[in-house]
């Protein structure tokens, strides 16, 4: 191999190193992130449990309960009227999507049931390589369609909890992606009939719509109508929690 062979053969080695080490740590703060979250609510539950005197007593999710509706392709999240909108265009593969997700779940939720905000979800296929973005939106189509927008919210989350790296993306499996249809509670014979082909009329409809709305990356976020930059996550979440706590 000649001289100038050898250095880009080291130079592309390089690359591909740093790639690597660049998508463990992407990961690494995903996991991060989400581990908080978890953290978090294991206190909160905690603290609820102690001050109740302890027993079975079960914690109250009414306070926090927003109304769920379908707007035929994904969801909304609160009341229309709230003075606050929030758009979310996300790819259940997309690990950006699942960092943001852990990082506002709560608070988007707890501020729509308050009706400071209303947030719509609008789940899209940008990661079309990745068989889990495939799958996880033909789920929810299924669910969305055929069960409820309540069912399809909480199918929504579970896809993110369990998202797989992208390395990954093949390895979650039909019958695992049906039972966690069930744990939200969309699991019927519609649905089921529904999962077990594309359905791309679905698929169609979410392609055109982001051609109009000119969505070329995940996530992509629109605050009373005007886009987020395109910066980090965390700078995302603050601007959205900025955005809702002024009302505006």
């Amino acid at each position: 191999m000649s001289k100038q062979g050898r250095d880009q053969s080291r130079t592309q080695r390089a690359a591909a190193i740093r790639a690597e080490q660049e998508r463990k740590e992407r990961n690494r703060r995903v996991a991060l992130v989400a581990g908080i979250v978890v953290l978090l609510g294991a206190i909160v539950a905690g603290g609820t449990w102690y001050s109740s005197g302890g027993g079975s007593a079960k914690v109250s999710t009414e306070s926090t309960a927003a109304h769920v509706s379908s707007n035929e392709l994904g969801l909304g999240v609160g009341s229309s009227d709230a003075p606050v909108k929030v758009v979310i265009y996300e790819d259940f593969q997309c690990p950006y999507c699942r960092e943001l997700e852990a990082s506002t779940r709560t608070f988007l939720r707890e501020s729509a049931a308050k009706g400071k905000v209303y947030v719509e979800y609008q789940p899209i296929q940008l990661l079309r390589a990745l068989p889990y973005s495939s799958k996880g939106l033909n789920a929810f189509a299924a669910v969305l369609k055929g069960a409820s927008p309540t069912a399809a919210l909480k199918l929504h989350d579970l896809l993110y909890d369990n998202q797989p790296y992208e390395q990954d993306s093949a390895s979650v499996t039909d019958s695992q992606i049906a039972g966690w249809v069930k744990e939200a509670g969309g699991d019927n014979t519609t649905v089921r009939e529904a999962m077990k082909t594309r359905d791309e009329g679905y698929f169609t409809a979410v392609d055109q719509l982001m051609t109009s709305k000119h969505i070329e990356s995940t996530p992509t976020v629109f605050v009373n109508g005007a886009e987020l930059p395109t910066t980090s996550v965390a700078e995302m979440v603050t601007t959205i929690e900025r955005a809702v706590d002024q009302g505006s």
